[in-house]
């Protein structure tokens, strides 16, 4: 019976999801059999994001677990967990997430519930003390990427190769997982569609679409399909866009510009380096992660957003955190911005006036093979701490909520929210999936930890300063320094 109710339900937040999008739009049919892998197979036609990712079988087979606890400490439980209370509110994102919880928890016979959460810092502390201690208090953590390095070098998590049925080879899984996150066979911090902002948090372009046609910038979509949005593209179009609208004579937050840059805690800004293809780290030689931010190109990074920032009359350098993200864009002061993939779902851009869309960031130059993007601060990742009594237990919850998510929340973000009831128009849907198909998720910003060079955009130009080297070298030994000591404690691994 939990079965069948789970199926229904998964139908019916799928067709409630498409109702609401439209009611002139071709409602999804209802019915469907189960795949075997747990969840509905939602009826519908090839290019139907539900259907096609309702087939994929996760492999899981059947478990009955008893009615156990599968116990998540975590910095933002908002990212796994709803209470039953907060559903049908209107909140699409919140009920497929309970939709997602509840098709595991009664195919499994087993319940999802938060074991610690509260502020990273709080969270990495009693994670640590947790662990240290020997109980067996949770099964999963999931928190801030930055602080989770810290753990990582207490040597608290396993291997998540060890970890029964748990496969990086499915779509769920960030294909960063096997190839930039994985050293000599071992990967400790995992990201999957579980965490469901490491996907909302992907930066890209928005602009205003209203004010880019008065201003004649042609078709920026058609630009990016032919590999044409380079920065200095994109530079072009907005350094001379410039306009005193508040008379005052000096530049201000008051007057119009092409393109607002904001500070934002460093994520705005410090995106533009892997924009331009640039990590932080990378594998050498014989395949060890090493600190390689310092590329042939990094000085002229550096000096180009710092030109950007500081010499250019069309930008705008929102050098503040206490500002509002893209605060002048939102008041149409600005017709370009940063934003993050969730930024569509939020109020100001739902109830945003003019025609918007969203482009891919601009490629270094045309050479650079693709577009690229990153999510930057507070989009979470995955260990399994060593206290963990029972692996098969966490590794067929976590890639049964994994799989759910990608069938259930993940389109929904999407096809939903993202693509048919916000973004509006189809091309800026096809961008978005160049968006999504250019993330990447850096071995450096991973297992940062605030100690390495994920924020060398925030720490130079944020700064006020165009000067890589002497800031490359002040910092260069104290991180070479730690990310050696994160690849000992991958070598220490089974």
């Amino acid at each position: 019976m939990k079965r069948i109710l789970a199926l229904l339900l998964v139908i019916v937040m799928t067709m409630s999801a498409f109702a609401l999008v439209s009611c002139n739009e071709e409602e999804t049919p209802s019915g469907g059999t189960s795949n075997g892998g747990g969840s509905a197979v939602i009826s519908g036609e090839e290019g139907d994001i539900f259907y096609e990712r309702s087939l994929i079988d996760d492999e899981l087979g059947d478990y009955d677990f008893g009615d156990r606890k599968f116990r998540v400490a975590s910095h933002a439980p908002y990212d796994f967990f709803v209470e039953e209370e907060d559903r049908n509110k209107g909140n699409l994102i919140a009920d497929a997430k309970f939709a997602r919880n509840k098709t595991v928890e009664d195919r499994f016979n087993m319940e999802i519930e938060v074991a610690y959460s509260g502020d990273y810092q709080s969270v990495v502390d009693w994670v640590s003390k947790t662990i240290l201690s020997g109980a067996d208090e949770f099964d999963l953590f999931s928190s801030h990427t930055a602080s989770a390095g810290s753990l990582v070098l207490k040597n608290l998590f396993l291997n998540w190769y060890d970890i029964p049925n748990v496969d990086f080879s499915k779509p769920w899984w960030a294909a960063s997982c096997a190839n930039e996150l994985t050293y000599d066979g071992k990967c400790i911090l995992a990201i999957s569609d579980f965490n469901y902002n490491a996907l909302s948090g992907v930066y890209c372009m928005v602009f205003n679409k209203n004010l880019a046609n008065a201003y004649d910038m042609g078709n920026l979509y058609e630009v990016v399909m032919n590999g044409d949005w380079t920065y200095e593209y994109f530079y072009n179009l907005i350094k001379d866009v410039y306009t005193d609208t508040d008379g005052s004579g000096t530049k201000t937050e008051g007057d119009f510009y092409g393109f607002e840059q904001d500070h934002w805690y460093g994520g705005p800004i410090s995106s533009w380096l892997w924009a331009f293809d640039n990590p932080t780290v990378a594998k050498d030689e014989e395949g060890v992660p090493v600190v390689a931010v310092k590329t042939d190109k990094i000085n002229s990074i550096v000096s180009t957003i710092y030109d950007l920032c500081y010499n250019t009359n069309g930008c705008y350098y929102v050098n503040n955190n206490d500002k509002p993200s893209r605060s002048i864009f939102n008041a149409r002061r600005a017709i370009f911005a940063l934003c993050s993939l969730g930024a569509p779902t939020g109020e100001d851009l739902r109830n945003f006036e003019d025609e918007y869309g969203i482009l891919p960031m601009p490629k270094w130059n045309e050479s650079q093979s693709g577009y690229h993007s990153i999510a930057i601060g507070e989009h979470t990742c995955l260990a399994v701490p060593k206290t963990v009594k029972d692996t098969e237990f966490v590794g067929t919850c976590i890639e049964a909520l994994s799989a759910e998510s990608y069938k259930q929340v993940i389109p929904t973000l999407y096809e939903i929210a993202l693509k048919t009831r916000y973004l509006r128009d189809s091309e800026s849907k096809e961008v978005l999936d160049i968006v999504i198909d250019g993330r990447i998720y850096d071995f450096g910003v991973i297992y940062d930890n605030w100690k390495g060079f994920t924020y060398t955009l925030m720490e130079t130009v944020g700064s006020g300063s165009s000067n890589f080297e002497s800031f490359y070298s002040s910092k260069f030994t104290s991180a070479r320094n730690h990310f050696k000591r994160i690849v000992k404690v991958f070598d220490k691994l089974s």
